[in-house]
């Protein structure tokens, strides 16, 4: 009997921990959405649309990389 309610315990346990995994997963996606979208807003607006030139996209990459760092994030 012993077993049994240990293993009830586990169960119930591990059924609350992913509970609350799936949620602090998807406040921390709408955070990164939004660094995400404000870094890529940074590197635009401080190189913007170069054409075809090489050095202006490896510019706006460093910006980028910058700005996730800055905020925490992995690029």
């Amino acid at each position: 009997m012993h077993t049994a309610a240990a293993r009830v315990v586990a169960v119930t346990f591990g059924l609350t921990l992913f509970g609350h995994i799936p949620h602090a997963a998807a406040q921390d996606s709408k955070k990164r959405d939004a660094t995400i979208e404000k870094c890529i807003a940074r590197a635009h607006r401080e190189y913007p649309d170069p054409g075809e030139a090489e050095t202006f996209y490896r510019a706006r990459t460093a910006v980028y990389k910058a700005c996730m760092a800055e905020n925490g994030e992995a690029p």
